[in-house]
């Protein structure tokens, strides 16, 4: 890659004394169901509408406006290209392709440093990349947007940039299993949920895997921001997305940008034949279902074409 891809020195977020004690504070004072709420806890305070949803959002002493789901994405765009951050994007010439519509995730804002590449919705469901990357979550809150985020993703953003300085719009998403400030969710009440609407289908209800077609009611995350991403832009009334970088391999290394001596670690070795392909297996029966098209870009990708239909990227070049 090119100077102009070079990432910024680390500024990490989060990682100070009283941060740490009050993390530890909270797993001494809660039960492992509440675990999740350690990075959320005493810092944010949230507001919820009838339907359950967060609408309300303070954090450090400030609040930062909401925008309801159901206003953050636009319906009349059927047709979106999803972009991650695997190596076989670093091949994909941006400038010669025709996007319409883009989500990025984590640090595909990278592109728009090399090409006139427009992100109209972006999506980050980990907090360590916030933590460790702000310089790259500066440059997406920046942006003409709509960042789709988990709660505690927020309150790292928050507190790492000036309020002054996020210029999306932000719409709060959440993991149905473990919503802001309420405990995980049991198996049994799970399998609930999922009976009461055709919306949510699960795989398996001990480990939390299914797929949610109303990212409202919360989404499943099969431990990869894809999985999540492609809930979010399904609900939101997507019919056709080409996914890029879609590798979900460490061979040729696990992002298309220079991630400098700090690369972010990873636990795709681990999660990918327990969580993540059972879960894309999962979610294109579903797809193909209510005729969603899903195509995979990436000629490396550890999908096999089974599951998530390739396409060679060449197809989309201009005329």
């Amino acid at each position: 890659m090119n100077d102009s891809n070079f990432l910024p020195a680390v500024e990490h977020v989060g990682g100070g004394r009283a941060d740490r004690f009050v993390r530890k504070l909270f797993r001494m004072l809660r039960s492992r169901a509440q675990r999740h709420n350690q990075h959320l806890w005493p810092f944010v305070r949230i507001w919820r509408d009838k339907e359950g949803s967060i609408s309300g959002y303070r954090a450090f002493g400030r609040s930062l406006p909401i925008t309801p789901l159901a206003q953050g994405y636009d319906p009349a765009d059927q047709t979106v290209h999803l972009i991650l951050s695997g190596p076989s994007v670093a091949q994909i010439p941006y400038d010669k392709l025709n996007i319409g519509v883009a989500m990025g995730v984590n640090g595909a804002i990278a592109l728009s440093r090399k090409f006139d590449l427009k992100f109209k919705y972006y999506c980050i469901i980990d907090q360590n990349f916030v933590r460790d990357r702000i310089a790259l979550v500066r440059e997406i809150v920046a942006q003409d947007l709509t960042l789709y985020v988990f709660p505690e993703v927020l309150r790292y953003i928050m507190q790492g940039i000036p309020q002054e300085e996020i210029r999306c719009r932000i719409c709060v998403i959440e993991l149905i299993s473990r919503r802001a400030y309420e405990r995980t969710v049991a198996p049994a009440v799970l399998k609930r949920i999922a009976a009461a609407t055709p919306d949510v289908q699960l795989l398996d209800a001990k480990q939390g895997l299914g797929y949610s077609f109303d990212a409202s009611l919360g989404v499943f995350d099969a431990d990869t921001v894809a999985y999540a991403a492609l809930q979010v832009l399904v609900s939101g009334g997507a019919r056709q997305v080409y996914v890029h970088g879609l590798d979900l391999t460490v061979q040729g290394g696990l992002r298309f940008y220079d991630e400098g001596g700090r690369p972010q670690t990873s636990r795709l070795t681990r999660n990918f034949p327990r969580l993540i392909e059972p879960s894309f297996r999962f979610a294109s029966a579903l797809w193909r279902a209510r005729g969603i098209s899903v195509f995979n870009l990436s000629p490396v990708s550890a999908l096999s074409a089974d599951i998530m239909e390739r396409m060679d990227w060449q197809a989309l070049l201009k005329d």
